[in-house]
């Protein structure tokens, strides 16, 4: 071999090194995205807390030509609103993070005013309408009215007249879904007997129970979360009133939901059979309400990104800009389109505890 040969030949391979180790530099040094979760991780709700950082973690996993490297930071919130308001501003003025996802309409209006003063990209589940004010904020849950407006219907359509209200006042969505359930109640010639109210930490029900059976409701509307839900749900069979139980979304986010067994609700959409399978899959385990949305958030998200045009990060406001756009998104929870209130709509399913597993009535 010549001499002239071997230097041409030196040259070649420093070149195809040299180029093959920008390559892995650029592939790993996309940049970092951080992302900031506010939800409950341990105590009542940590299941849904699980639920919720499975699936940012799996759609992370799905994005593999993503401009950027996702970093996730999750905070605790125990469903307590100062525990949301400090994680929320740790997020945001330790950490540094890009966006945050908050759970639950008692942090969604927390986290809001926060992170619009410092600019900072909101995404939350939940379901109070002004939570999604501002151009940086949006919500990924079905709306009141749409939830509540099926819940009439169901009613018109399996013959019930009368509907009797049972609800916590400790949160004020419950006084919307009441309010939007009343409304189209009316419209459809319904008509709600009695409206039953209490504190979420009741533990005795006996005076909302005597009289709610003396109203004459042929179905009980149950507006409230754990624990008073299973223990109102435990106190009504045992003073015998086997009245039917419905809910709006509640028999979701009970642990106990075999004491629901046989009713029907209504509630957001049920995931697509994708997701379902490729969670199980990975976890061993059915995905619990709110993760489904989170996976959709983070799709959404990284799609927004994508179409900015951004060479570098791009801004909240340029974020918020594409999700606006956002028309039949393919999510977890059917097609996604983003209205310009910053509510990302979804489909409402009406659902039935089957075997402690809710089930979507005629799907």
């Amino acid at each position: 071999m010549s001499k002239v040969y071997k230097k041409i030949l030196g040259i070649l391979v420093i070149v195809l090194v040299v180029s093959t180790v920008c390559a892995f530099a650029a592939k790993g040094d996309k940049g970092t995205f951080k992302i900031g979760i506010v939800a409950p991780f341990s105590l009542d709700y940590a299941f849904l807390g699980e639920s919720i950082r499975n699936s940012i973690l799996m759609a992370r996993d799905e994005l593999e030509n993503s401009r950027f490297n996702y970093e996730f930071i999750f905070e605790d919130s125990q469903n307590d609103a100062k525990l949301d308001a400090g994680g929320a501003h740790k997020l945001i003025d330790v950490d540094k993070v890009d966006a945050i996802i908050s759970f639950g309409s008692t942090s969604g209006p927390i986290v809001t005013p926060i992170a619009t003063e410092s600019k900072t990209l909101h995404y939350s589940i939940s379901v109070q309408p002004y939570i999604s004010e501002g151009l940086t904020n949006f919500i990924h849950w079905a709306p009141s009215k749409a939830l509540n407006g099926t819940m009439a219907e169901e009613m018109k359509k399996r013959g019930i007249r009368k509907y009797g209200v049972l609800r916590s006042t400790t949160w004020e969505g419950w006084a919307i879904y009441k309010n939007d359930l009343l409304n189209r109640a009316k419209e459809l010639g319904l008509e709600m007997v009695t409206d039953q109210t209490f504190q979420a930490d009741t533990s005795n029900f006996r005076t909302q129970i005597a009289k709610a059976r003396k109203a004459g409701a042929e179905i009980y509307v149950l507006y409230c979360g754990s624990p008073a839900l299973e223990i109102l749900g435990q106190q009504l069979r045992e003073a015998g009133d086997n009245t039917p139980l419905t809910s709006v979304g509640s028999f979701d986010l009970t642990t106990n939901k075999k004491l629901f067994e046989g009713q029907w609700y209504v509630g957001a959409a049920q995931p697509n059979n994708a997701f379902i399978t490729a969670y199980k899959k990975r976890y061993d385990k059915e995905p619990a309400v709110a993760g489904p949305n989170a996976y959709d958030i983070m799709k959404l998200i990284d799609h927004a990104i994508s179409n900015t045009g951004s060479d570098t990060k791009p801004s909240s406001e340029q974020i918020a800009n594409e999700l606006l756009k956002i028309r039949n998104f393919p999510g977890a929870l059917g097609n996604l389109s983003i209205v310009d209130t910053g509510i990302t709509m979804s489909d409402v399913d009406v659902k039935m505890i089957k075997n402690g597993e809710p089930v979507k009535v005629g799907g």
